[in-house]
C-alpha cells in the first residue's frame, strides 16, 4: 500500500509547473491526469521533452528524422488536448540520452525562462526505472535545479526576454514504486487522458487498445487507495 489519496492538495500552491520528460508521449501517460485537474484550476504547464523520440518504431519501418517529425506533431496535438501553455524539445537523440552539463544547462535555461514554481519529472533513483532515457531525464532535471537560482551559474541566460534565477520551491517525481507519497484519484478525467496519448499515432495505433497497459497501470494505483485510477508520485523535500 502507498498511502491514501490525498487528491491535490500537496498542489495548492502551485501557479506555474514544468513537466521535464524523455520522450513525446511521457507526459501524457505518466501524469496527465493529474495536469488535466490542476489546468482545470489555473495552472500553466510546461512541457519539456529531452528527446525526439526518433527510435520509437518497434517495427523499424520509419526513417529516423521522418519519425522525429511525425512525434513533435503529435506532441502540439496531445499539447492541444491537454490545454499546456508551451511545449519545448531539447532536440537529443532517443535512447542516447545522458544527465551531462549540456542537458543541465539546457533545462535550467528553461527554469529561468517559464519561471516555474514547480517541477515534475522521472524519478532516477528508483531501481525499476529501466529505461536509461528515463532516468537521464530525471537525472539531468533534478541536477539543474540549484545551478538554475544561482546567478553566476551561465549569466547569459539571464540576458534573454523573460530570465530570471530560476524559482522552483517543490518537485514530484512519477514514473516511480519507490514509497510514493501522493496519490491523485485521475478517474473523473481518465478518457481525457486516454485521448491525449492516444494523439501519439505513432506509438499506440490500436488506440485505446494499445493502452491497455496503461489502463492496468493506473488501474493498480487506482485499487491500492480505492478509486478506479489514480496517478503516483513522490513528493521530496527541496529548498
Amino acid at each position: 500500500m502507498s498511502g491514501q489519496v490525498t487528491g491535490l492538495e500537496p498542489f495548492e500552491k502551485v501557479k506555474r509547473l514544468i513537466v521535464v520528460a524523455a520522450h513525446p508521449d511521457d507526459l501524457e501517460c505518466c501524469c496527465s491526469g493529474t495536469l488535466l485537474q490542476l489546468i482545470a484550476r489555473g495552472v500553466e504547464v510546461f512541457s519539456v521533452n529531452c528527446t525526439l523520440g526518433d527510435i520509437g518504431d518497434s517495427e523499424g519501418r520509419s526513417l529516423r528524422p521522418a519519425l522525429a517529425i511525425t512525434r513533435l506533431r503529435e506532441t502540439e496535438e496531445a499539447a492541444r488536448l491537454l490545454g499546456l501553455a508551451e511545449t519545448f524539445n531539447l532536440g537529443h537523440h532517443d535512447g542516447e540520452l545522458v544527465p551531462n552539463l549540456e542537458l543541465r544547462a539546457q533545462l535550467a535555461r528553461l527554469y529561468r525562462l517559464t519561471q516555474a514554481d514547480t517541477l515534475f519529472t522521472f524519478d532516477p533513483f528508483w531501481t525499476g526505472q529501466i529505461h536509461p532515457d528515463h532516468r537521464a531525464a530525471g537525472q539531468a532535471a533534478l541536477d539543474a535545479y540549484m545551478p538554475s537560482k544561482m546567478p553566476l551559474y551561465r549569466p547569459e541566460q539571464l540576458r534573454e526576454s523573460g530570465a530570471a534565477p530560476g524559482k522552483l520551491e517543490r518537485v514530484f517525481l512519477f514514473s516511480t514504486d519507490r514509497d510514493p507519497n501522493v496519490n491523485v484519484d485521475v478517474s473523473s478525467v481518465y478518457e481525457q487522458k486516454l485521448a491525449a496519448c492516444m494523439a501519439h499515432v505513432s506509438q499506440f495505433p490500436k488506440g485505446e487498445e494499445s493502452l491497455k497497459w496503461l489502463k492496468e497501470l493506473d488501474g493498480r494505483a487506482g485499487a491500492e487507495v480505492g478509486v478506479p485510477y489514480a496517478e503516483r508520485f513522490r513528493q521530496i523535500d527541496v529548498w
